[in-house]
């Protein structure tokens, strides 16, 4: 009996034990909850996506950002398209209006020192630019850039298309060049370049132009913190640059 005994006290042990393995193999005691790697002060970049961007695309624009730029990126939740975004009698979106929406939107993040983007499918303008569209608008501390016609369908980002690996990595090459610029302006104080190598190369008048574009910045970089020297987003809406 003593013997049977000590047999089950065995059994318990090496059950006990396996069961603890279990649970810190399933179940570890520091789970991360959400993105506890990043912290308010080191997102000095702020993407706020208009709905309709595919989230596969977004997550793959943060990765290339943060590693090109050694810095936080935040993608901000979807924000909410509307007819009064539209530029009246147009089928555009009106470039400052997105602009001030998403100033509005920054102010309320408690995010001084970042560089905010506001990131749409939607063919954007200005209502009396003069010209068929614009790839990008920039700003005193915001930049709206348009993924519209990053594809030679004009269509955007759509997922369907986008599930073709060679597609999506050329229109992220693309997208990262115009937000790349956007950053050259309103992060490092970069002017427009005559330099078809360089990011910052204008005017991008077309898809052509963007593709013989250089994707990063031929100029040396005088910002490396990343501290916007554009400062936080201001109330005036007059564009820096088309």
């Amino acid at each position: 009996m003593e013997w049977i005994s000590t047999r089950n006290i065995i059994i318990s042990l090496v059950v006990g034990l396996v069961t603890y393995a279990l649970v810190q193999i399933l179940f570890p005691a520091s789970a991360p909850l959400g993105n506890q790697t990043h912290t308010i002060s080191n997102q000095k970049i702020v993407i706020m996506p208009v709905s309709g961007v595919p989230t596969t695309f977004l997550t793959a624009l943060k990765k290339s950002l943060e590693s090109q730029h050694n810095i936080g990126v935040l993608v901000t939740t979807a924000i909410g398209k509307g007819d009064e975004m539209l530029i009246p009698g147009k089928d555009q979106y009106n470039a400052g209006y997105l602009a001030s929406l998403g100033m509005q939107i920054g102010k309320s993040m408690g995010r001084p020192d970042a560089f905010f983007i506001v990131l749409t499918n939607e063919d954007i303008n200005y209502p009396d630019s003069g010209l068929r569209f614009v790839y990008s608008a920039h700003y005193n501390g915001i930049a709206v850039v348009s993924l519209a016609r990053i594809n030679e369908l004009n269509f955007g980002v759509v997922p369907k298309l986008i599930e073709i690996p060679s597609i999506f990595l050329k229109m992220q090459e693309r997208a990262l060049k115009l937000i790349n610029k956007a950053i050259g302006y309103g992060v490092y104080d970069l002017d427009a370049s005559s330099n078809i190598n360089d990011v910052m190369y204008g005017p991008i008048m077309g898809i052509h132009d963007l593709d013989k574009a250089g994707s990063w910045y031929q100029k040396g970089l005088t910002n490396q913190s990343m501290s916007p020297t554009a400062g936080p987003p201001q109330a005036s809406l007059a564009p820096a640059h088309y």
